[in-house]
């Protein structure tokens, strides 16, 4: 953590922007009904604002957005119970989900790493069912790369 001197103004290097959009491909995996579980669409801003209340931890894996204080205060969101496991931090990605939907004190898993295989997110989504966890899936859509 940095500490600033008070009085002393600091400077953001890089303005990060925020796009919904992006993030509208996020689906619950928590009900048994599969084929329900790929219609339910959701966006990072609304599971917050969804979730927000709950007691419990909110845990965003490897996102590709970090959302900052400024971003909670325009939409009137509390960060305060939002956790961020960063790509870096991640060895093994289904034991880090598992391990969340197992914790006692996390009550919303947001993956955002790679997808699982069908096995392991099988696995995962009956873990999140029977541990009355909610655990979300944010499909990845691949950009087209350019050339440089």
């Amino acid at each position: 953590m940095f500490h600033r001197l008070p009085g002393v103004q600091s400077k953001r290097l890089a303005k990060t922007t925020y796009n919904d959009n992006s993030l509208l491909k996020i689906h619950s995996v928590t009900d048994g009904n599969a084929l329900a579980a790929d219609h339910s669409r959701h966006s990072l801003l609304q599971l917050i604002q969804q979730h927000q209340h709950q007691q419990g931890w909110i845990l965003l894996i490897a996102p590709t957005y970090i959302p900052d204080k400024e971003w909670a205060e325009h939409y009137q969101l509390s960060l305060h119970n939002v956790l961020v496991v960063h790509q870096k931090q991640i060895s093994n990605l289904e034991l880090t989900i598992k391990q969340a939907l197992s914790s006692a004190s996390c009550k919303v898993v947001i993956n955002f790493a790679n997808q699982l295989d069908q096995q392991q997110f099988d696995s995962c989504r009956k873990l999140a069912i029977g541990n009355n966890t909610w655990f979300y899936q944010c499909e990845q859509t691949h950009q087209p790369q350019l050339a440089h």
